[in-house]
């Protein structure tokens, strides 16, 4: 079976879960391509049986490359296999799993055509450094709050969690199969 997975990024975290995704899709027999969704040139939709498409979350929204790539494809997926996931900082607070759960709804629900086996909200990355201006202020504007929980401020904050990665995929390729 083949797999692709489509990804929207603004800072680049994103990328590697869509890599780490690609990796573990290809361990459990699926022959998997990662395309960011600004970069779709040559990628027929009718050439895969899989589809893992993800995005991003910034003031809870997907990045517009990847929207527009289920919007535009939703017709033929709605009879592929399609799981989402968003990434982002609700993602890794247990605080906000509930509005991590409604987000990542909600953007499945914008494309009623698609029925997703599995939908995902991921942590993110906060990088006080990126050269990216909204971002800079908003992980600027957090900073405070994670220095009242203890947490290192200067470097990046990291609230991906690899294993959960790795285990939602592997569902993902069994619900596919």
């Amino acid at each position: 079976m083949k797999a692709l997975v489509v990804y929207g990024t603004r800072g680049g975290a994103t990328t590697a879960i869509a890599e780490e995704i690609g990796k573990t899709l290809s361990a459990e027999g699926f022959e998997s391509m990662v395309k960011n969704a600004s970069d779709l040139k040559g990628v027929k939709v009718e050439d895969y049986d899989l589809f893992v498409v993800g995005s991003s979350v910034y003031a809870g929204m997907w990045s517009g490359k990847a929207k527009g790539f289920l919007k535009a494809n939703q017709k033929e997926l709605a009879s592929k296999k399609v799981a989402l996931f968003s990434s982002g900082l609700a993602g890794s607070d247990p605080a906000q799993a509930d509005a991590a759960k409604q987000s990542i709804e909600k953007t499945a629900a914008q494309f009623p055509a698609i029925k997703p086996v599995a939908l995902a909200y991921f942590g993110g990355v906060v990088n006080f450094d990126s050269p990216n201006f909204l971002a800079k202020i908003m992980a600027n504007a957090m900073k405070a709050d994670f220095e009242k929980k203890g947490i290192d401020t200067s470097k990046p904050v990291d609230g991906r969690n690899w294993e959960a990665i790795r285990q939602w995929t592997k569902e993902v390729a069994a619900k596919a199969r």
